[in-house]
């Protein structure tokens, strides 16, 4: 099942199944993703796998982790969070560059 999720204007959605995976795997929630978006200085990458267009953006949440969150957006729908986590050393790095 599909949830939608609104922040600060922007419409969030994710699969809720996919979500509690992400947060057991991962620690990290899609609500809580969806806040790496307002990071002034978010860095964003291409993602694309499979022939699949998506991008990942790197950044501090609220509660300032430094996240990478992959999404794809959706043609007047929104953002789709597909994965959340905690950025790499290599992610660490080209977000501080």
């Amino acid at each position: 099942m599909d949830i939608q999720f609104q922040h600060r204007g922007t419409t969030f959605i994710w699969n809720e199944s996919k979500a509690s995976g992400n947060l057991a795997k991962h620690g990290v929630s899609f609500e809580e993703a969806a806040t790496v978006f307002d990071d002034p200085l978010l860095v964003v990458q291409d993602a694309s796998r499979n022939d699949q267009p998506r991008d990942a953006v790197i950044g501090f949440d609220t509660h300032t982790r430094l996240l990478c969150v992959v999404y794809v957006e959706i043609h007047d729908e929104g953002l789709r969070i597909i994965s959340a986590r905690r950025a790499t050393r290599r992610e660490e790095a080209i977000y501080a560059q």
